[in-house]
């Protein structure tokens, strides 16, 4: 936790997300973002500390995620200089989450399914990974990429112990938005393996992942957030790089997010012609 030179009762929280916990110079990266944040936004940044590896692969870091969004939305996120209803967004601090890589997947999980009144309100998300469920393409590189690319590689074949994990829209914020572009294969497929062997424990390695075995099938748009639900997306800002490999996937991502911001706001613009009629 880090917080501004002067905090102030009502000063907003900001929940980061690193790229993932297993990069060389995770720390100092981290530490230098940390304060970056707290000075830049004048806010209480919050680091939550999620885990993802081979031995613990997803879901286990959206639970992680959601249940230090719990713990702060409890200790940290009340304002206590109000007297108002303890569940009114006034007495409840301003609440950001931001992430970059894997943490922009899960920054953008958690955007879109805790944008409440009293939730969170505003996103930042740099080269996130928001479609899990597509291979990732191994265009020639530079030697400065080479290396980023080679660890999102490994990063996307050692994040999921079943397929289907990979389909979960809370796995894969794109598929609140739309369906996936390819049928779920059967494991047998997948792995290359009999049907009769005992389901896998966790991926293997790149090499035995045959994106080939992919079925593309046709992509129809999933209508988010539902109506009634209560939640209203968050402003949300997106940042990619002219070379990140799953730059498609983000773009089609904003581009999607849009079109669902339009949507909301032309019904409820049609609401409010019915009540004044």
């Amino acid at each position: 936790i880090r917080n501004p030179p002067r905090p102030s009762p009502d000063a907003p929280i900001i929940i980061y997300l690193p790229h993932d916990l297993s990069v060389q110079g995770y720390k100092q990266t981290s530490h230098n973002t940390l304060n970056t944040l707290a000075l830049s936004a004048h806010a209480t940044v919050v680091e939550i500390q999620y885990r993802r590896s081979a031995k613990e692969p997803y879901p286990r870091p959206i639970h992680d995620v959601l249940a230090g969004y719990d713990w702060i939305r409890k200790h940290l996120s009340s304002n206590p200089h109000s007297h108002r209803d303890p569940h009114s967004p006034l007495t409840r601090k301003r609440l950001g989450v931001c992430g970059e890589l894997a943490g922009g997947s899960l920054a953008a999980m958690l955007a879109l399914t805790e944008c409440t009144p009293t939730g969170i309100t505003a996103a930042a998300l740099g080269n996130p990974i928001v479609d899990w469920t597509s291979p990732i393409q191994h265009p020639i590189s530079t030697d400065s990429l080479s290396s980023l690319n080679q660890d999102l590689k490994s990063l996307h074949t050692n994040s999921f112990a079943k397929p289907e994990h990979r389909y979960d829209p809370f796995a894969s914020p794109l598929l609140f938005f739309r369906t996936p572009a390819f049928e779920l294969p059967p494991p047998p497929s997948l792995y290359g393996i009999p049907s009769s062997s005992p389901e896998p424990t966790s991926q293997p390695d790149n090499e035995k992942e045959d994106p080939s075995q992919l079925i593309p099938k046709r992509r129809s748009h999933r209508k988010y957030p539902p109506l009634g639900s209560g939640l209203r997306l968050p402003s949300t800002r997106i940042l990619v790089g002219d070379d990140f490999v799953m730059k498609d996937q983000v773009l089609e991502f904003a581009e999607l997010l849009q079109r669902s911001v339009k949507l909301h706001e032309e019904e409820s613009e049609r609401k409010t012609e019915r009540v004044e009629t």
